[in-house]
């Protein structure tokens, strides 16, 4: 049997998790394929033969935004290079690229068939013409009902797999956790989870501290948990942790299981959202950009929600914190209000009905999996 070649591309740590379990359930249905591409670590240690490692490219920002520049410029590059010498049967782009549109372009314009899982359309962080989209792709692996339904309008091809953090948060996870960070029985947990790249960490996490210790002196002794993944090194968090002033904060990458033992949560506005109301956490999202990126957001995109669950859902799930909201105060009152009211949380829980069918439900990397098996 002749081998499979599959390029995958991602480009961040979320894409990079959702790549790594998705090689291997491809590795697990067609043993003979050979996978290569742009990933990380995550990535790499499912047998993906990486051209690129992007584990450090996702951390660069702010003033070394003509940097980042010049490397997409020499992994696009490098990338073309490897679509001509491979000849891929199938290349899979993965979440939010930091190249646009620009490799699935590319990829089409060699006449290589081009799938896109998890799309820019999830996001809503920035502007994706849909013609351009469908010029680009020869198939959708839809997330969300959401994507899906807006595939459909415009005559993408497109299939519904649902999801992969509804994976991540299948029954048993945190199992043997609380044992491990010693957390008491008689006090409230709460997770704190402040996005998925440093930079997110280092903007969000000192402002989460500070809420906590507020509620602590004001009336709560809150257990209090960072979670984040593994790309972040935990020494990035400990300075922050030391000048709050906070005893006893534990830091773990198991964000799932971080979330199964919260009684409430401060979470970033991207995927972290979506995992706490997975978990059915009560749980409030922060946002906050540059001002220019939020007026862009906020004006020209037409946002009204911008964690990513109340985006998808088209319906507030949580309760956002956006930029200048976005406070120590404010923070802790919203963290108060939703361990204080009973009847929040039931409207909560009955809005999170409609989870399962806008966002999919278990074995949904199995099915994107299956999907492109049938397509080679």
């Amino acid at each position: 049997m002749s081998q499979k070649k599959i390029m995958i591309i991602s480009s961040d740590s979320s894409s990079d998790f959702y790549g790594a379990h998705l090689a291997e359930a491809l590795k697990s249905m067609i043993p003979e394929a050979a996978l290569f591409g742009v990933g990380g670590s995550m990535m790499e240690g499912r047998e993906v033969q990486l051209l690129y490692n992007v584990s450090d490219l996702e951390n660069l920002g702010g003033l070394e935004v003509l940097k980042t520049s010049h490397v997409i410029k020499r992994l696009v590059q490098r990338i073309s290079e490897a679509m001509d010498e491979y000849r891929p049967e199938l290349v899979v782009q993965i979440g939010l690229p930091a190249f646009s549109l620009k490799l699935v372009e590319l990829a089409k314009a060699k006449e290589l068939p081009v799938v896109y899982y998890n799309s820019p359309l999830n996001w809503g962080t920035e502007p994706v013409k849909l013609s351009r989209l469908a010029k680009a792709v020869d198939k959708i692996i839809a997330v969300s009902r959401y994507e899906s339904r807006l595939c459909e309008s415009h005559g993408i091809d497109v299939e519904f797999a649902g999801h992969p953090l509804v994976d991540l948060m299948a029954p048993g996870a945190g199992q043997g956790l609380k044992d491990a960070l010693e957390l008491a029985e008689d006090q409230p947990v709460a997770a704190l989870l402040p996005g998925g790249r440093e930079t997110e960490v280092k903007m969000y996490l000192p402002t989460f501290l500070k809420a906590v210790k507020r509620i602590n002196i004001e009336q709560h002794c809150l257990q209090t948990v960072i979670a984040v993944p593994k790309p972040i090194r935990p020494e990035c968090c400990m300075a922050m942790i030391e000048k709050s002033g906070l005893d006893a904060v534990k830091i773990t990458d198991d964000v799932a299981g971080a979330l199964s033992l919260a009684g409430t949560a401060v979470v970033a506005s991207g995927p972290e959202s979506i995992l706490a109301a997975l978990a059915q956490v009560p749980a409030v999202a922060v946002h906050k950009v540059a001002t220019t990126a939020y007026f862009v957001d906020k004006m020209l995109m037409r946002r009204s929600n911008f964690a990513m669950v109340n985006f998808l859902m088209q319906e507030e799930i949580l309760p956002e914190l956006v930029q200048n909201e976005f406070t120590d105060k404010k923070t802790a009152e919203a963290v108060l209000k939703l361990l204080q009211d009973p009847h929040g949380h039931a409207a909560y829980l009955q809005k999170l009905e409609r989870l399962p069918e806008e966002l999919g439900t278990g074995g949904t990397i199995d099915r994107a999996a299956r999907i492109i098996a049938n397509m080679l």
